[in-house]
């Protein structure tokens, strides 16, 4: 009977969740073997050929990462005392929240466990009771749910059209003066891999007084001359966004998250953000390994860029030529290829499975229903024979399963 309640459970638990069953494989298998951009798996197939990683400047596995993330293990060993807020904060740490401030052109950088945290602990901290939050309709999970907890907690939200400025512009006069408004952002949003109208969202906030929160998870380390993100990309020289976020574990090859602002806004964060007064410390080898990253990026970020840069325009030249169509507002490492049925997307995963090549398929609750797709990430450790390679497996399966 116990087993009969836990199976009527999980499946109430499971119907707005990804796809199980024989589909689950395509999400849930484990790595065994990792060599660059291939991996092998648990469930005894070939060799995959990974299309799906966020290491997107070929930084994981790099041998300076791993003797740092050592050193620091041999240092202060493996985890923390307890939290940031209960005086167990590393001094690697706030170098760490030094380098990424400066990185990413603020006055002082927040490390949270993870990117989602980030997103779900500062949103609710900087927008309460009675304030307005903005969020573009196609935001990370990430981003809706911090916004979802402020709005718990007595926040108005409005969500307003993807990358529409004007939009915004007529959601922005609604809000009273006195509130607080905080527009919410990607700047690569990653189902479609297009990039935010920065000028005209920073126009908006400006003229709006409202306060710009851009997440970076997928733009700082690739985008723009000096890999800065989406400002450096725009050439805005104010960087256009009051709190600027990114994760650890993309282009930095670590895990966690940071939130970076100038320092009163900070300051306030480090006593308000419930995520990270209520988290344990971030471990010394994971603030070494990133400090480390850094280090690699200031002495090979500009050849590394230009390199991933070359492998994204490889790849859509393969699609062209195979007659594989995809959004015209890739700019970043992120290039999705528009499906339609959710049937076929996993069909297509799984098709490609078979055959060596590791495609995500993005099905609902990930993107809307009738709009699945597949997603492709390239590195900048990738070949150009392994990104035709794959685009030569993803043509084949879109006529192996065509109807």
């Amino acid at each position: 009977m116990r087993h009969d309640r836990h199976a009527w459970l999980a499946g109430r638990m499971g119907s707005h969740g990804l796809p199980g069953g024989r589909d689950a494989v395509l999400y849930h298998r484990a790595i065994t073997h990792l060599d660059g951009p291939a991996a092998r798996y648990d469930d005894g197939g070939p060799r995959q050929l990974m299309m799906t990683t966020y290491d997107y400047l070929g930084l994981l596995g790099h041998p300076l990462l791993a003797e740092r993330a050592k050193e620091a293990i041999d240092r202060f060993g493996t985890g923390a005392h307890g939290t940031c807020a209960g005086a167990s904060t590393l001094g690697l740490q706030r170098l760490l929240e030094r380098r990424l401030a400066e990185w990413a052109g603020r006055e002082d950088a927040l490390v949270f466990p993870s990117g989602f945290q980030a997103n779900q602990s500062a949103i609710p901290a900087i927008a309460g009771k009675s304030d307005w939050i903005f969020s573009d309709e196609f935001n990370h999970a990430s981003i809706v749910q911090g916004c979802q907890i402020a709005r718990a907690r007595g926040a108005v939200l409005r969500v307003f059209r993807h990358n529409d400025a004007a939009d915004l512009a007529r959601a922005l006069r609604e809000a009273p003066a006195e509130s607080v408004k905080l527009v919410v952002s990607d700047s690569v949003f990653s189902v479609d891999g297009d990039l935010l109208d920065l000028p005209a969202f920073a126009r908006s906030c400006r003229e709006h007084d409202a306060f710009l929160y851009l997440d970076e998870a997928h733009g700082l380390g690739v985008l723009g001359p000096r890999g800065r993100g989406l400002h450096d990309h725009f050439a805005l020289p104010s960087g256009g966004a009051d709190f600027l976020m990114a994760t650890l574990s993309k282009t930095l090859a670590s895990v966690g998250g940071f939130v970076a602002a100038s320092a009163p806004l900070i300051d306030a964060l480090r006593r308000s953000a419930r995520g990270y007064v209520f988290s344990g410390a971030p471990p010394a080898p994971v603030c070494a390994a990133v400090l480390a990253a850094l280090d690699v990026l200031d002495a090979e970020g500009a050849a590394r860029r230009d390199l991933l840069r070359r492998n994204v325009a490889h790849l859509k030249r393969c699609l062209r030529s195979e007659g594989v169509e995809f959004p015209p507002g890739c700019e970043a490492a992120i290039v999705p290829v528009p499906v339609g049925d959710e049937r076929r997307t996993l069909d297509i995963a799984e098709y490609c499975r078979g055959r060596g090549v590791m495609v995500v398929p993005m099905v609902w609750p990930i993107c809307p229903r009738g709009q699945a797709r597949l997603r492709l990430n390239v590195t900048a450790h990738h070949i150009e024979q392994d990104i035709s390679t794959a685009v030569a497996c993803v043509a084949a399966a879109l006529r192996a399963t065509a109807r």
